[in-house]
């Protein structure tokens, strides 16, 4: 069994948890996104990380607790790497590119991430602390596209607000679709980015 986590999953816990904690989020996290919570017990879990109930136990209170856990991580993880690929003061082209290289990334590499937060946004968000709420990836979106507005590369005739929800909406759908296998395995940024590119612009 394997005592670290990859470089993908490595956001899920501190540095200083013990190995039976780091296997519990990850499996805890797999089996979420595929069973969902409510379809996944405490059972489950410790037969797939291959630890206890009580080990589970010992660091989270209950199933819901991880889960909320969980979601904080997931929800943290995406605003900052989606913040860090827009960061200002490079031209809108520059960080609309490298957003959805970050994109890319994420469905590649961590596309339970994406979907968990997608499929648990209404329970678990308003149960977030205001630090871990931080800056939503939807934020960092309409930012963006307010400077793209700005600059004349992003359309005025559909509001930003739509903009973003047609933005998100269809990496959290390519996400499924390829977790299903109804989308081949590719490189979601060179799929993504042209189809981006044609809704936003003027």
């Amino acid at each position: 069994m394997a005592e670290t986590l990859s470089k993908a999953e490595s956001f899920l816990a501190d540095d200083r948890d013990p190995p039976s904690k780091r296997r519990i989020l990850v499996e805890a996290l797999r089996l979420f996104v595929e069973q969902g919570v409510d379809g996944t017990t405490v059972r489950d879990i410790s037969r797939a990380s291959g630890y206890s109930n009580p080990a589970l136990f010992k660091f989270f209170a209950s199933k819901e607790e991880l889960a909320l856990h969980l979601f904080g991580r997931c929800y943290t993880h995406l605003g900052e790497r989606a913040s860090l690929a827009c960061a200002p003061g490079r031209p809108f082209g520059e960080r609309l590119g490298s957003l959805m290289r970050t994109f890319g990334q994420i469905l590649e590499e961590q596309p339970q991430v994406l979907l968990y937060v997608q499929d648990n946004l209404r329970v678990y968000w308003p149960r977030l602390t205001e630090a871990e709420r931080g800056t939503a990836l939807i934020e960092v979106l309409r930012g963006l596209l307010r400077d793209g507005v700005a600059s004349g590369e992003v359309t005025t005739t559909i509001s930003i607000d739509l903009l973003v929800a047609a933005l998100s909406g269809t990496v959290a759908q390519y996400a499924r679709m390829r977790q299903f296998g109804e989308l081949p395995p590719g490189t979601a940024s060179s799929v993504l980015e042209p189809l981006f590119i044609r809704m936003i612009s003027p």
